[in-house]
């Protein structure tokens, strides 16, 4: 290296450590940044004590820094890493270009308390869940704006981006609805989108067995006092067995104004995917086929005064087409229209007494379908259909009020909230306090502790869907429930280790139940009296410092989590509540082979409780299984090659019962980053 090189790289500052904040995090710095791999939980892993920075130098000479003082927004009210007390891992732009994973639900699987149960591959359909909570009770965000879909948690992933267009990924764990309302019953995801890199273009392609194919591109430009971002997507397959062929479409673009007094924040997308549904929602219909077809637009202001605020709108609509026999119309088609419309406000300060927040949120949710909800009084024309109608519609309206506050003094920090609720469909408010407790030992030792009352509303599945074998209840009663969680974690320089663990207390929890004798076909939409959770998990993860016998290792992950559910359900077969994973193990290796050659494995263990009914009506148990992928890539400034396998050990399982899952799935793939207007 050159005395030039040497200059050039010592000029670069590395953090291990950053804000949560979606769009302004380090942008007052007037320097290069380099962003260091941050596979974190953040009130776990952020050094106590004062601000300071630690030097260090990586394997590639570059002077790194942890930084102790770093703005997170978990809440409503921002608060200092080393003061937070929830439970927030983030998956960071590095961590995703390593890992084995193509889309958003296999790259979520790799972490601890994160079920993501798929019917099909490469983001067809996949249901998410936290802390053993079921795929309604989890809140998805995309940068920040809620676009959890009303009909059903299995549209909740019908997003407008692909895993190109994502900067970072936040996971919350635990109960959030004192910070972001109804359906955070269980956690939260919020996906951020974007490039880091202004005026840069992203190409990447790949191929694979069974005709998979991809293409995407997206770009960065900065413009004065505009920034924009495009990403365009496509993926399909010819399907690994009869009728799991798919196409996916995705076209998202981002744009941020900067003014004096504050930031504008633009996002619009639109999503389609056509899917051979093979036995997707039903053992005895191998044949099944789905379309969907999702737009999305949000604008929204955050005001650089002393008083922040923050007003967003957002406008959300699914189209779903289901045919329970591909290409069959003698049993007629279900045509799904649901539309989303939201306007929320919050304004928060820091003052002398602590920080304080206040926000409303307003949520109108309406669906016209020809199976859910009440009778029209004029059916309503499907678009692109002959002599096919809506002829059944629903709305409902949500008002959240929310006031949040947070203190510290000395090693103890209190974040206090509540949210007050009111549905349409219900008198009155409802009111789910909350309140997260975090005290620091010392400089490597942290205890944390919460409760929580949380809500999540029937979707309107859950409330009118009826088939031959499926009925809803359109008097089911909001689901509730207490939760209290509690942890220690440790972390250094190259070691962070963290246990927790969690009780809730659930009441009213839907599910759909049936009667488990094989002669019984029909499945219940119901409120089960009680289902109380009870959950332990710990993880560890070393960062060598890039010296030594480990300089080749750039991490080792493990992690475990063990889940116990107790309830009164009177011996019914439960289809989703009482469906988790009882021991889960995730653990991951990312290290250099020779040069600038990588690899990425990831292993992971999963041991379902429960059973499920095959098609001949019998009772079997799941199998507990190993899953194994892995990555070996070439990487250069300005591109990388990298060839793929998925389920390396040909492994035979089911997320869920009797739906088949692939075996060993290659592919291979190159991307190019280009710089301009340099």
């Amino acid at each position: 290296m050159n005395r030039k090189e040497k200059r050039c790289a010592l000029s670069i500052i590395q953090f291990h450590c950053w804000s949560r904040k979606s769009y302004a995090v380090f942008n007052t710095l007037h320097r290069l940044i380099k962003i260091c791999t941050l596979s974190i939980i953040y009130n776990i892993i952020a050094l106590p004590g004062e601000m300071q920075a630690q030097g260090g130098i990586d394997s590639l000479g570059v002077k790194s820094y942890d930084l102790g003082s770093v703005v997170i927004t978990a809440g409503r009210t921002p608060v200092e890493a080393q003061q937070a007390a929830r439970i927030v891992t983030v998956i960071t732009r590095a961590d995703i270009e390593r890992a084995p994973a193509q889309n958003i639900n296999d790259l979520l699987r790799y972490f601890a308390g994160v079920d993501i149960r798929q019917r099909g591959q490469f983001g067809v359909q996949a249901d998410i869940s936290i802390h053993g909570g079921t795929y309604d009770q989890t809140l998805i965000l995309l940068n920040g704006i809620n676009v959890t879909d009303p009909q059903t948690g299995h549209h909740n992933l019908n997003l407008p981006i692909d895993i190109e267009s994502i900067e970072r990924i936040e996971i919350i764990e635990g109960p959030a609805a004192k910070s972001f309302g109804p359906n955070a019953f269980n956690g939260a995801v919020n996906i951020i989108t974007g490039n880091s890199k202004p005026n840069h273009i992203r190409l990447s392609g790949m191929l694979g067995q069974y005709g998979l194919n991809k293409e995407s591109v997206n770009i960065s430009n900065t413009t004065g006092s505009f920034d924009h971002f495009l990403s365009i997507c496509r993926m399909a397959s010819e399907g690994y067995m009869k009728n799991t062929d798919f196409s996916n479409t995705n076209l998202f673009y981002q744009a941020h104004y900067k003014l004096k007094a504050g930031t504008f924040n633009f996002q619009t997308g639109y999503n389609s995917k056509d899917f051979g549904a093979n036995s997707f929602y039903s053992l005895k219909y191998p044949d099944q086929f789905e379309s969907t077809k999702t737009q999305f637009v949000s604008l929204g202001y955050q005001s650089n005064t002393v008083i922040k605020i923050v007003p967003v709108f957002y406008l959300r609509r699914n189209l779903d087409l289901f045919e329970l026999r591909r290409n069959n119309d003698s049993i007629p088609f279900n045509h799904h229209q649901t539309n989303t419309a939201g306007m929320n406000l919050n304004v928060w300060a820091k003052h002398r007494l602590g920080k304080t927040s206040l926000g409303i949120d307003l949520r109108h949710e309406h669906i016209i379908s020809n199976v859910l909800g009440d009778l029209l009084d004029i059916p309503i024309k499907v678009p692109h259909f002959d002599s096919v109608f809506y002829t059944r519609f629903y709305s409902r309206m949500n008002v959240s009020l929310y006031a949040e506050h947070s203190v510290s003094w000395d090693k103890l920090t209190v974040n206090a909230g509540i949210m007050a609720h009111h549905n349409s469909d219900l008198k009155g408010f409802m009111f789910y306090p909350g309140i997260d407790l975090s005290y620091m030992f010392d400089k490597y030792f942290r205890l944390y502790a919460s409760a929580n009352k949380t809500l999540r509303m029937p979707t309107f599945t859950d409330m009118f869907y009826k088939s031959p074998s499926q009925k809803g209840n359109p008097g089911l009663k909001p689901e509730e429930a207490y939760t209290a969680e509690g942890g220690l974690e440790y972390t250094n320089s190259y070691l962070k280790g963290n246990f927790s663990f969690f009780r809730r207390w659930g009441y009213n929890m839907i599910d759909w139940v049936k009667n488990p004798a094989s002669d019984s076909i029909i499945w219940r939409s119901m409120n089960h009296t009680r289902i109380n959770f009870t959950g332990i998990e710990c993880s560890l993860t070393l960062t060598p410092s890039g010296e030594g016998r480990f300089e080749r290792i750039h991490s080792l992950m493990f992690s475990y989590t063990f889940l116990k559910a107790d309830s009164n359900r009177n011996n019914l077969l439960s289809r989703y509540a009482l469906d988790y994973l009882s021991h889960q193990i995730t653990s991951g290796i990312d290290f250099r082979i020779v040069m600038r050659l990588y690899n990425s494995t990831r292993l992971t263990y999963h041991d379902r409780s429960s059973v499920y009914q095959d098609a001949t009506g019998r009772l079997v148990s799941y199998k507990p299984f190993w899953l194994c992928d892995s990555k070996v890539y070439w990487k250069e400034k300005h591109f990388s090659i990298y060839a793929e396998a998925t389920n390396v050990f040909n492994t035979g399982y089911y997320d869920f019962g009797g739906i088949v899952q692939p075996g060993v799935w290659f592919m291979c793939g190159i991307s190019a980053d280009i710089d301009y207007r340099k």
